[in-house]
């Protein structure tokens, strides 16, 4: 954690179930040791109004009695009506639940904002929880955390023993120092006294990919609306991942792109070669290097030969026809032949050795857009490499 870190802000959406905030608050300070300043929520207006009946009541609620058991000054933890942030229609109408299409995008765009704004604070850390609220504001939640999170942040989500999950136990809050009998309902109606002793409490955390670093001005400008910051970031991962450069080392056979690298038998770097070659020169039918088995020709396997550099004793170039003069590259002539003769032979070859360059760079961490993609139906299946032809370099 940066050591300018003044204030640490639990972050949660909630609904009808406000359990889920003294539970987070129960194992972020009593299990994990960790403070907590203040706690914001973003709720509906029904949420609003279980919030101040059930936790924030001055004397029956449970944030003062959580308070109260483990001697934490109330004044410690910011948490009043100020800090809920009520859902709101454009036009200031106050959301009573989420349910349309509109509302849930007016959700989106609230919890991206204030988590924006939240993270423009270096000093402020945030531990978001998604375990409240509808399905939809943890997953908006997640994302925000996701556009705007810091290194430092965290997003997690609460697991209760089932005995005291909300729908079997509504009373049951956080574990009590002191023991305390509750009432459990089982999924068949059943309901049996249950100790607070035997309550688990697990804050799982969850590990998100922060996209903030891709563009600076999401921490600076509001007005993009959820949607926007979606294709936004979409469009500065494709940028970023077009500057990778693919790189074919022909004489060590070696296939590289940034950190990841793999080498491959001379038949499968070749053919690998073969689709790159034909998307660097954007070949094909369609000029885009994508091509079926049937339209790969004897003068792309000699073009591709070529590149390798293999020479003749008086310094000459070879070609293709050579091919059975270099060592470890005589299937080459099996190729030409099943070309020439056998064309279901050599569609089998192609795809077998195409499986096989998949499984290996794949299992070398290059991304998908690096191996040997098909498109079409199989009758009219064409194959190539889906990485733009202005980054494919042979060396």
């Amino acid at each position: 954690m940066s050591e300018q870190i003044r204030k640490q802000i639990l972050l949660c959406v909630a609904g009808m179930t406000p359990q889920i905030i003294t539970e987070t608050l129960y194992a972020l300070t009593q299990e994990r040791g960790e403070r907590v300043d203040e706690v914001r929520v973003i709720t509906t207006l029904g949420g609003r109004d279980r919030l101040l009946k059930d936790l924030l009541d001055p004397v029956s609620g449970k944030l003062f009695e959580f308070c109260r058991d483990f001697n934490i000054d109330p004044a410690s933890i910011k948490f009043d009506e100020t800090t809920i942030t009520l859902l709101r229609t454009p036009d200031g109408r106050t959301l009573a639940d989420i349910r349309s299409v509109e509302e849930n995008e007016f959700a989106a765009d609230q919890i991206c904002e204030i988590v924006r704004e939240l993270a423009k604070d270096e000093t402020t850390r945030i531990h978001a929880s998604a375990a409240g609220g509808r399905k939809t504001m943890s997953i908006y939640l997640t994302t925000a955390m996701q556009l705007f999170g810091r290194a430092f942040d965290r997003l997690s989500h609460v697991l209760i023993s089932e005995d005291f999950e909300t729908q079997a136990c509504p009373d049951f809050f956080y574990k009590p120092p002191q023991p305390r009998e509750l009432e459990s309902r089982d999924r068949q109606g059943n309901v049996r006294r249950v100790s607070t002793a035997d309550a688990q409490i697990h804050l799982a955390d969850i590990p998100f990919i922060r996209l903030g670093g891709l563009r600076s001005d999401w921490l600076r400008d509001g007005k993009y609306s959820y949607g926007e910051l979606v294709k936004s970031a979409q469009r500065d991962l494709d940028l970023s991942e077009s500057l990778h450069e693919l790189r074919l080392d022909v004489k060590q056979r070696r296939i590289s792109v940034a950190i990841c690298h793999a080498k491959l038998p001379p038949k499968e770097f070749f053919i690998y070669s073969l689709f790159a070659h034909l998307r660097r020169e954007k070949l094909g039918r369609a000029g885009d290097g994508f091509v079926g088995f049937d339209e790969i020709s004897r003068d792309h396997l000699d073009a591709v030969f070529r590149r390798f550099n293999f020479t003749a004793t008086d310094g000459k170039a070879r070609g293709i026809e050579d091919a059975d003069l270099i060592p470890n590259y005589e299937f080459l002539g099996t190729l030409l032949k099943q070309m020439d003769k056998d064309y279901p032979a050599l569609q089998e070859n192609l795809r077998q050795t195409r499986a096989k360059i998949n499984r290996k760079l794949a299992a070398k961490g290059l991304p998908a857009r690096y191996l040997i993609d098909s498109v079409g139906e199989y009758s009219e299946t064409r194959y190539g490499l889906p990485v733009s032809p202005d980054h494919i370099n042979f060396c």
